[in-house]
């Protein structure tokens, strides 16, 4: 018998966007995260080398663990 039996749908999914420096990238990201109806969305290569987050005007939060150069 299973200890939970109600089952979460949770849209996700992942970008390679190459860089965030570029204008108006993290707003992008968004509309895309809503044009696919995703909840969460992991992106790579974003060349940011600080830890951080920032909370998009339209709502969306993006967290980023950055790295050192």
């Amino acid at each position: 018998m299973p200890l939970l039996s109600t089952r979460a749908i949770i849209y996700l999914g992942t970008w390679n966007v190459r860089t965030m420096w570029d204008t108006g990238r993290a707003f992008q990201i968004a509309a895309e995260m809503r044009r696919y109806n995703l909840e969460e969305l992991g992106i790579s290569e974003t060349h940011w080398t600080q830890v951080g987050q920032q909370r998009l005007t339209s709502g969306e939060l993006l967290l980023y663990p950055g790295h050192e150069e």
